[in-house]
């Protein structure tokens, strides 16, 4: 009688993938395939131990977390052209990988076992990287239809305040002096999140000669304006907001602003009817900040996720909302813009997790 784990674990050392399994939460090293060990650097001994215990650095770049992530929810993670430190003896090796953290899950919806598949794509990554520097500008005409879509798509949310604002208090005119106050601060916050999306679309739209001007941005201090402004343009939808660690981040701040203010809106705009959620939260690594956007919405069709970031694409269950697929899009131009990746993993029916990676040092995009 054939063992059918036995099998398949020889099917797997012949395969020209590179695979591993983690069969517990710890990440257990249950399976790695000789492809995988040669991307590690490593040999059998690692089998057996834990992923962070085997190579910590990649604890330190977050990709752990990621795993764990993917156990606690269930949820599987794909990523391309990310860069890792593979360390072998006293070499630290940079190379980009294509990869998959799958979720294997058992009758009862719970994670047993993670398949772990990479691929090298160094040389890709490197070849489009030629390319892009010899690639001429984009012409004129999809600039200019960048820069009104843009303009039209991230000013709706500080023009509602003002819209708002105003004609309450055109309403009210004997409301008290506090609740005044507290509109023209909201005020003054609009004002000056559209100068900040106007002079940043300018830039996105001008020679690349032009340099994003990078500060420290306290997350900490500002989340929560961002967060009143996008449920006031929403009135009728009702989320609970979870704020984790939330570490600055060295960027431009009208970039930062419209970024989070995209996927906060998105989130809102997409959460489920009852006991909606969205939980943000950062995390520190050797290499940079990463601020994880973990909500549990309509999520989106897995088959759809591959075209989420083109231009006016939505996922086909959200035809019945309103909504002009310009955000993701627009965020993902931003956070390339500045030297930053974004990757994002869904399930239908469970939720999106939107991951953000500022790298540290990057003075200048």
């Amino acid at each position: 009688m054939i063992d059918h784990n036995s099998f398949i674990l020889s099917v797997l050392d012949h395969s020209p993938q590179a695979t591993a399994i983690y069969d517990h939460a710890d990440l257990n090293i249950a399976y790695a395939n000789q492809v995988m060990l040669e991307i590690w650097c490593a040999d059998t001994s690692v089998i057996g131990t834990t992923l962070c215990k085997a190579f910590p650095s990649f604890a330190q770049e977050g990709f752990s977390s990621i795993l764990k992530n993917v156990w606690k929810t269930g949820i599987t993670y794909r990523a391309q052209d990310v860069a890792a430190t593979i360390v072998a003896g006293d070499k630290h090796i940079k190379r980009f990988f294509d990869f998959e953290y799958k979720a294997l899950l058992d009758d009862a919806g719970q994670t047993h076992a993670i398949l772990h598949t990479a691929s090298d794509v160094t040389e890709r990554n490197l070849t489009n990287r030629r390319m892009e520097r010899q690639r001429d500008e984009l012409s004129l005409s999809y600039k200019l239809d960048r820069f009104a879509n843009t303009l039209a798509h991230d000013l709706k949310n500080p023009l509602s305040v003002l819209k708002l604002g105003n004609d309450f208090l055109s309403r009210n005119t004997y409301a008290s002096a506090d609740v005044t106050k507290r509109w023209y601060k909201n005020f003054a916050e609009s004002i000056q999140n559209i100068e900040s999306i106007i002079n940043q679309t300018l830039q996105l739209n001008e020679v690349r000669g032009v340099k994003n001007i990078a500060a420290i941005v306290e997350i900490d201090k500002k989340i929560g304006g961002w967060i009143d402004e996008v449920k006031l343009n929403f009135p009728n939808q009702h989320m609970e907001f979870k704020l984790g660690q939330l570490y600055p981040v060295s960027a431009d701040k009208g970039t930062v602003y419209q970024i989070f203010a995209n996927l906060i809106g998105n989130a809102v705009k997409y959460a489920k009817e009852a006991d909606a959620y969205l939980h943000i939260y950062s995390e520190s690594t050797n290499n940079g900040i990463v601020y994880v956007f973990e909500d549990n919405g309509i999520g989106i069709p897995e088959d759809e996720l591959s075209q989420i970031f083109m231009m006016q694409v939505r996922g086909s269950n959200a035809v019945h909302r309103s909504g002009t697929g310009i955000g993701l899009s627009l965020v993902k131009d931003l956070m390339e813009f500045m030297g930053a990746t974004i990757n994002l993993s869904s399930a239908l029916g469970k939720g999106t997790i939107v991951r953000l990676f500022f790298p540290h040092g990057v003075e200048e995009c």
